[in-house]
């Protein structure tokens, strides 16, 4: 009997060593955000920049990868100054903290079991200068929307993902994003180039 070449073998399919786990919100964050982490931000930043109930954990637990992590608290970074709140905050208790944007990351890296920082609402915003040949955006703004404003200058940002219309360049720049159509010198740490 024939067989082909790539043809499954389920008995080669198998389960991850160990027990199963329940998808559910660890006990500790059940009631959201510990109380005196909720206290010391919202002291530090507003009540209107911290979000911690249990619900706005859940929502920030996942992005496009197949992980989950569910932050202790999420905040809503507005200026440079909460950022550098937040990380002297993060170095006077032992904590850490991991900027979020769009979410769009297949590998996790958007997660955090700690303090998450979400710089997409409050950093839109791009210029375009010297014919196109430089654009300063912010972390929040979508690469879509970059390309779009370089569009009418005949340019664009060499990197492709297939999440150009939703990642955000805060994203792109952090993980080196490329894509199927990009090369390595057109990934994120490449330049602008002629479509």
């Amino acid at each position: 009997m024939a067989r082909k070449l790539f043809s499954a073998n389920p008995a080669r399919i198998g389960r991850f060593e160990g027990a199963p786990v329940a998808d559910a919100v660890p006990a500790s964050l059940v009631r959201g955000t510990p109380r005196k982490l909720k206290a010391d931000l919202i002291a530090l930043l507003g009540k209107d920049k911290v979000l911690h109930r249990a619900i706005d954990l859940v929502r920030y637990a996942s992005d496009a990868s197949p992980y989950r992590l569910t932050p202790q608290v999420v905040v809503l970074a507005a200026t440079i100054d909460d950022v550098a709140k937040i990380f002297r905050y993060c170095r006077e208790n032992g904590r850490h903290a991991t900027f979020r944007a769009a979410g769009t990351s297949m590998n996790g890296q958007s997660q955090s079991d700690d303090i998450l920082i979400d710089v997409r609402r409050h950093w839109y915003g791009a210029k375009v200068e010297d014919s196109g040949r430089r654009v300063r955006a912010r972390a929040g703004m979508i690469l879509g929307h970059v390309n779009t404003l370089l569009e009418r200058h005949g340019r664009r940002l060499g990197p492709d993902p297939a999440s150009s219309h939703a990642c955000t360049i805060g994203g792109v720049i952090a993980n080196n994003s490329g894509g199927m159509r990009c090369t390595v010198e057109r990934d994120a740490y490449g330049r602008a180039v002629d479509p």
